[in-house]
């Protein structure tokens, strides 16, 4: 049976995705996965840590399983970090170093391993079918491949590598400064001067050992020469052969200076597929019908979450809960972020006026909500904005800080430039979101503009250009 052919006939290349092993790098990467699926891509194999291989079967993707020091089971990861107790205690801009040092570039050569064993699987899968990488931008364990590490004998290498960026873009911008650095955006020639100091004289000298360690981790797992550049500058973007930027232009800095076969390719997130079951929570009814009643008799939804990493629900969900909890014109839906997970061990009154979930589909709330309360993860600012909801951030760690700053820049919310505010704050921030209509039209502008990207077409077809350029490349060569 010939395989499925793309537009012009030609046959379509198997694909293999790779993905930072956390839940919030994965969860796009699996609805891209969906996509491909859908659009009768034959063979999609997803990388994945065993933690998650469910998750990626019910894609419809094939499952190939990190393994040893590269298989990261990130709920395991938070309850149990590096360093133990002490880890807590450091500042977030030093637990992001101990995070990027231990997910990132520690597991590279076993990452590289599997990349490796995955390929040759696929080799011997269909010898003749050619295979593109879909590469999620902090998979460093894929870098070895475009910086001369050989293969197993008789593997042909992939067609394409295609980077796929599922956080704000950490590529190196003489408009920006070194990310997580508390400045705002300036792109004037004083802004510029002033983002080179920060990047030659505090960023660089901090981030010595990690670009040390990066190019020391490639020559474990056989590069045959080094990325060259401080870390954090963008060759986990750049060395590929096109980078696709989840989100939409209005979100991101007007840099100028994007990378070539860089483009924004929208949102995976939106609303659920039609027929799609309703929430098992015995309050979704009320949240549906408090929905169809005409506006004066409606009450206000919040909905608050911290995400799968931070999930103390001291740090935002519980100061949430008591900034509304004499508010019976507000309903509250609290999103536990992981299944099963309940607050019966803290020590919390759940309020009359709140409703709480374990596990629930953000898309599937959202489209009951007012105001959205989160800490800033890329996925949940995403999600917001597919559903044009305006926002309150909460972030601090990770890509958080930069989310946040963008979503006050942008518009579409208020930035607690705080991971752990008050009752006060939180309910100040929300009230101030409620009564000002510009964070709404402006989140529904960007909701428009997500709109009008189909992500999942754009993948689909940069996967193809990035194959049949490397087809007609190879075709005109005299070597060939």
């Amino acid at each position: 049976m010939p395989a499925p052919a793309s537009e012009d006939g030609a046959d379509l290349p198997s694909v293999l995705i790779v993905c930072h092993a956390l839940t919030g790098h994965l969860a796009p990467l699996l609805r891209i996965a969906a996509g491909l699926r859908a659009r009768a891509w034959p063979t999609v194999v997803f990388l994945g840590p065993t933690a998650h291989r469910a998750r990626i079967e019910a894609a419809g993707a094939l499952f190939a399983p990190l393994e040893g020091a590269a298989d990261l089971d990130d709920r395991a990861y938070y309850a149990d970090p590096p360093g133990g107790a002490a880890y807590a205690a450091l500042h977030w801009g030093e637990r992001v170093l101990a995070d990027l040092r231990a997910q990132c570039l520690d597991p590279l050569p076993a990452q590289w391993a599997c990349v490796k064993e995955a390929l040759a699987d696929l080799h011997a899968r269909d010898p003749e079918c050619p295979v593109v990488v879909l590469a999620e931008a902090f998979f460093y364990g894929v870098l070895p491949l475009l910086y001369g590490a050989p293969l197993p004998e008789g593997v042909a290498r992939p067609v394409g590598t295609v980077c796929v960026s599922v956080t704000v873009p950490a590529i190196r911008s003489v408009d920006l400064p070194p990310a997580g650095y508390p400045f705002p955006f300036d792109a004037s020639a004083d802004g510029r001067e002033r983002n080179a100091r920060l990047w030659e004289r505090s960023w660089k000298p901090k981030a010595a050992g990690l670009t040390a360690l990066l190019d020391e981790r490639m020559r474990e797992a056989g590069a045959t020469r080094g990325v060259d550049e401080v870390f954090l500058s963008g060759a986990n973007y750049t060395s590929h052969d096109a980078i696709l930027q989840l989100g939409v232009p209005g979100f991101e800095y007007p840099r100028t200076d994007w990378p070539d076969r860089f483009k924004f390719a929208g949102l995976v997130q939106g609303a659920p597929q039609s027929g799609a079951l309703p929430p098992d929570f015995p309050w979704w009814p009320e949240l549906v019908s408090n929905s169809a009643l005409p506006a004066p008799e409606r009450k206000k939804v919040v909905v608050v979450t911290q995400g799968t990493v931070e999930i103390n629900p001291h740090d935002l969900i519980i100061p949430t809960l008591h900034a509304f909890a004499s508010r019976p014109d507000v309903l509250v839906v609290a999103i536990l972020g992981w299944k099963d997970a309940n607050l019966s061990r803290y020590d919390v009154q759940v309020p009359s006026n709140a409703r709480i979930a374990d596990y629930l589909s953000y898309d599937a709330v959202l489209a009951h909500a007012d105001v959205w309360v989160h800490n800033a993860g890329f996925g949940a600012v995403n999600h917001g904005i597919a559903n044009g909801v305006p926002m309150v951030a909460a972030g601090e760690g990770m890509d958080k800080t930069e989310n946040s700053r963008r979503v006050a820049w942008s518009g579409i919310g208020v930035d607690l430039q705080s991971a752990t505010p008050s009752a006060e704050q939180v309910r100040e921030a929300v009230e101030c979101v409620m009564r000002d209509e510009r964070y709404t039209r402006r989140v529904r502008e960007l909701q428009k503009e997500s709109e009008e990207i189909d992500c999942f077409d754009i993948v689909h077809r940069e996967l193809l250009t990035v194959a049949k350029k490397t087809a007609r490349d190879q075709a005109a060569s005299p070597y060939s």
